[in-house]
């Protein structure tokens, strides 16, 4: 294990930071060492269950930072903060003294130098340019899973709160975020809550076709359970899975970080529905009794939930939309 944390679904900004923050707060704590090599953006995305895209955007913003240093075909490492104040400044300077240098051997005058350059970086503005997405829900596996998805667009910067702080955390979301979002069924508790001049967008969540199908299948007989982080994500588990079949009537809930009943749980039981990226939710010892499960004989079902395309294609849609508007102001 590299860090050895689990991410926190009610951290109030966006996943990426949470990882800068743990990182560099490591770096800063000394558990890593300047040179150390960190892992590759594919193995902390696995270890953490962040996608891929939101682990490379925490790297970057690390080395912006000056906590690590990216080396292209060798991997990102943690610098020297003692060396590295002066060095990075003489390395800036040296780097702009050869880029003027090959442009004043190609003829350019300073003056075509100033244009240039301006153009590249108003490039380099806009590349970091991002529309800050408000996600609300009444539960951490919901939240998890929307702002996993929404984290394949790539200039949306998504932060989850939780539906029953909506009322002090109004202020916040009417003031930091370009974009609101919450699922159908809690747009009519959101939407008072929203200036006027804000966009609350509605999603749409459904199980996904491999989910159904594999609910679908299971024998009547069958003892299952559900293992979650919330109660509201086991009633949207159980709401869903209504008249699949006899199995669905007598399911139990067990929820995550509760010791008492776990054992009980996972031996009367089995198969098992599980919110997809659970391991972010459970510690090593429910990781363990997961695995002993699985290997006496148990099945871990994840439940895949998904915005739907179309409120898919609406959110990218609007995202589009604020990213224009700011760009023109």
């Amino acid at each position: 294990m590299f860090m050895n944390y689990k991410l926190d679904p009610q951290y109030p900004g966006p996943i990426y930071k949470q990882i800068a923050e743990n990182i560099s707060r490591a770096i800063v704590d000394g558990q890593l060492p300047a040179g150390c090599k960190l892992p590759t953006v594919r193995e902390l995305s696995a270890e953490t269950g962040a996608a891929c895209g939101t682990i490379k955007h925490a790297y970057e913003f690390l080395e912006e930072q000056g906590f690590v240093e990216m080396i292209q075909g060798k991997g990102s490492f943690v610098v020297d903060r003692q060396k590295d104040t002066g060095s990075r400044k003489e390395k800036a300077m040296d780097a702009i003294d050869q880029m003027f240098g090959q442009l004043e051997s190609l003829g350019f005058t300073p003056r075509e130098m100033e244009i240039y350059l301006n153009l590249k970086l108003r490039g380099l503005e806009e590349k970091y340019d991002v529309v800050k997405v408000a996600v609300i829900d009444c539960n951490p596996e919901t939240l998890q899973i929307i702002e996993k998805q929404l984290s394949q667009i790539g200039y949306a910067e998504t932060a989850a709160f939780d539906l029953n702080r909506i009322a002090e955390d109004a202020e916040k979301l009417n003031g930091d975020y370009d974009l609101l979002l919450t699922t159908s069924t809690h747009f009519a508790q959101v939407e008072p809550f929203i200036a006027g001049g804000k966009t609350l967008g509605m999603l749409a969540m459904t199980p996904s076709v491999r989910t159904i199908i594999r609910l679908a299948k299971i024998p009547d007989s069958t003892r299952v359970g559900i293992f979650c982080a919330s109660d509201a994500f086991s009633s949207v588990v159980r709401n869903n899975c209504q008249e699949m079949g006899d199995w669905s009537e007598s399911m139990s809930t067990q929820l995550m970080g509760i010791r008492a009943g776990e054992e009980e749980f996972f031996n009367e039981h089995e198969l098992i529905i599980v919110p997809e990226g659970y391991e972010t939710f459970i510690d090593a010892e429910e990781k363990e009794m997961i695995r002993a499960f699985v290997l006496g004989g148990g099945e871990i079902v994840p439940y895949n939930y998904r915005i739907d395309r179309g409120s898919f294609l609406y959110v990218e849609e609007q995202i589009k939309r604020c990213m224009n508007r700011k760009r023109s102001m």
